[in-house]
Formats: structure tokens, sequence, C-alpha cells
């Protein structure tokens, strides 16, 4: 995902801005592993598999709505 989509998804989401979101930045955009993402931001790594998981299915609705 380039960091255009991310911030696209973000917005549509309504995602919060902080460490989590930080985190799932660097997961969907740098592909860096979930637990690496956590601890270089501070996040829970709960919060940044939620963030992740949600954006994930945003993008993929967003597949499905543009056929």
């Amino acid at each position: 995902m380039t960091p255009k989509q991310f911030a696209a998804l973000a917005r549509l989401t309504r995602s919060p801005a902080g460490p989590a979101q930080n985190a799932a930045r660097m997961v969907l955009c740098n592909q860096m592993r979930p637990a690496d993402a956590a601890r270089a931001t501070g996040a829970a790594p709960a919060s940044v598999s939620n963030a992740v998981t949600r954006l994930r299915a945003a993008m993929e609705l967003a597949r499905v709505a543009a056929g």
C-alpha cells in the first residue's frame, strides 16, 4: 500500500491519529512486522492489530466498491 492510499483509508475510516495509526502505517506501507511497529511507536500490540485489520478490511471494501 502506498502512503497516499494509507492516508485516504485512514481518513475514510476516521482512524484516530496516534501510535497505533503510525504503527499500522509502518506495517501496511513498509511491510514492517506488527510487533516491531508496536515497539517502535509505543503502541499496544492489540491496538496495532486492530488498526491493521480495520484498514485492510476498508481497502478490500474499496476494491469491491470500485469494481
